[in-house]
């Protein structure tokens, strides 16, 4: 049996905000990861950060565990696509709600 992540003995809402601050500003390093979590008062190693953020994009990645078929998740990124056109350039949250009301649309009008 494989050892856990040293990042999963963290609190999950560290683990949330480092996910959270990984995907709001992808230019991050993991050197900046590391100071902002010696910040937090937790010490883990930079090796330690880049796995842990390894493992999470493979289990993003794998369609084994998708909680959608293929077929839904690519009506939902058409209409993230087509809600890009109207929501306000800038505003992410905007842009779900556009593209959350186009995936409800389409669901109303779904032949099947």
């Amino acid at each position: 049996m494989s050892k856990p992540f040293a990042l999963q003995r963290l609190p999950s809402s560290i683990r949330e905000e480092l996910l959270k601050r990984r995907a709001d500003k992808p230019v991050l390093t993991l050197d900046d990861h590391f100071i902002w979590l010696t910040s937090q008062g937790h010490q883990v190693s930079r090796s330690a950060i880049y796995r842990f953020l390894a493992a999470h994009d493979e289990q993003q990645a794998s369609p084994d565990d998708s909680k959608e078929p293929a077929d839904a998740q690519s009506i939902r990124l058409g209409c993230l696509m087509v809600a890009a056109a109207y929501a306000v350039p800038g505003d992410k949250i905007d842009l779900i709600k556009t593209a959350d009301e186009f995936v409800e649309w389409v669901a109303q009008t779904d032949p099947s």
